[in-house]
C-alpha cells in the first residue's frame, strides 16, 4: 500500500494500555508485523508459524495488543461456524503452542480471554499509533515539518493490504476496515500538511494512486483536486471531481457534498481568492468536507 495523511485524533482503544501495568519485555530480538502480511521476526529473520490456528490467534491478539481479547471472539475468528468438538480446549491448545513460539510471559491469561503485551518497539501497529499521535501533537503546535517527519515514518510501516495471509474471513471483516481507515486518516493528514506548505506535486503523486482506490473519501478527493489545480492541471482536477460524482451516483445514488461542489465551482471559474500564504486565514475549501 502506498504511503501518504488525517485530522483531529481521539484516543484509540487499540492502543490504550491496560490498567495493571505496561507492555511486557519481549525477547530482545522478537518483532511482530501486522501492517501488511502478518509476520513474526526473530533477529530480523522470519519465523514460520505452526499452522492456521496459531496464526489467527496471534493476529487477533496483536490487533488488540495490551487489551484482553475474549475467548469467544478468538474462537469466532479462528473457526467461525465450523467449531471443533471442544472449542475452548482447542483454543487453549493453540495459545499454548503460540506461547512456546513467542514466550510464556508475552501472552497473559485474563479472566475471560487472553492479552498479548507489546510496545512500539516490537509491534508495528503500536508504533504506527505512537507516530500518528506525535504528528497530531506537532501539527497542533504548528511544527509542520516535525509532523510530516512522524507521518512519513508511520506510513513507511505499511507493507500492503493488512492480513492478506491470514485465513480468517471473520477477523478480516472485523478489523481490516478499521485498519484501512486509520491508514487513510494518516494519508489525509500528511496531504493536508503538504498543501499548507505548497508541496502540491507530492500530494498529486501520492493521492493519484490512493484516492482512486477509495473513491468515496471526499476529503481526499478534495485534496487531490486542490493539488492538481495549484499545479496548473485544472482539467485533471475537474476530471477527478467528475469521477467521484459518477461513482457516488452509480453506487450510492447521491451527489458529492456541498463543500466539494463549492470547490469544483471555484476551480471551474478559476477562483483564486483562497490562495493565500497563511493557511489558517484562508476560507478553507476543505473545511466542510
Amino acid at each position: 500500500m502506498a504511503s501518504a495523511t488525517g485530522i483531529a485524533r481521539t484516543a484509540d482503544p487499540w492502543l490504550r494500555p491496560v490498567a495493571d501495568g505496561g507492555p511486557a519485555q519481549l525477547p530482545a530480538e522478537l518483532e511482530f508485523r501486522v501492517l501488511g502480511s502478518v509476520e513474526v521476526l526473530r533477529g530480523g529473520r522470519l519465523v514460520a508459524l505452526p499452522g492456521r490456528t496459531v496464526m489467527i490467534i496471534l493476529t487477533g491478539l496483536l490487533l488488540s495488543a495490551n487489551q484482553t481479547v475474549s475467548n469467544d471472539t478468538l474462537i469466532d475468528w479462528t473457526w467461525g461456524a465450523r467449531l471443533p468438538a471442544r472449542p475452548r480446549s482447542a483454543l487453549h491448545s493453540g495459545v499454548s503452542r503460540l506461547r512456546r513460539l513467542v514466550g510464556e510471559d508475552v501472552i497473559e491469561t485474563a479472566p475471560l480471554g487472553y492479552r498479548l503485551r507489546a510496545d512500539g518497539q516490537r509491534l508495528d501497529l503500536v508504533r504506527f499509533g505512537e507516530l500518528v499521535a506525535a504528528a497530531d501533537g506537532a501539527a497542533a503546535d504548528g511544527r509542520t515539518e516535525a509532523a510530516l517527519a512522524s507521518l512519513d515514518q508511520a506510513l513507511r510501516l505499511w507493507r500492503g493490504v493488512p492480513l492478506g495471509n491470514v485465513d480468517s474471513p471473520a477477523l478480516r471483516r472485523d478489523v481490516v476496515p478499521g485498519l484501512t481507515e486509520r491508514y487513510l486518516r494518516a494519508v489525509e493528514l500528511r496531504s493536508d500538511l503538504c498543501l499548507r506548505l505548497g508541496r502540491y506535486s507530492a500530494v498529486v503523486q501520492e493521492l493519484s494512486v490512493i484516492a482512486p482506490q477509495h473513491p468515496f473519501h471526499e476529503h481526499m478527493t478534495g485534496q487531490l483536486m486542490i493539488a492538481l489545480a495549484r499545479s496548473g492541471r485544472r482539467a485533471d482536477a475537474l476530471a477527478t471531481y467528475d469521477r467521484l460524482r459518477r461513482a457516488l451516483a452509480q453506487d450510492l445514488g447521491i451527489d458529492p457534498g456541498a463543500a466539494l461542489q463549492a470547490l469544483q465551482a471555484r476551480i471551474l471559474r478559476a477562483d483564486r481568492d483562497w490562495e493565500v500564504s497563511d493557511w489558517p486565514d484562508q476560507p478553507g475549501p476543505l473545511r466542510g468536507i
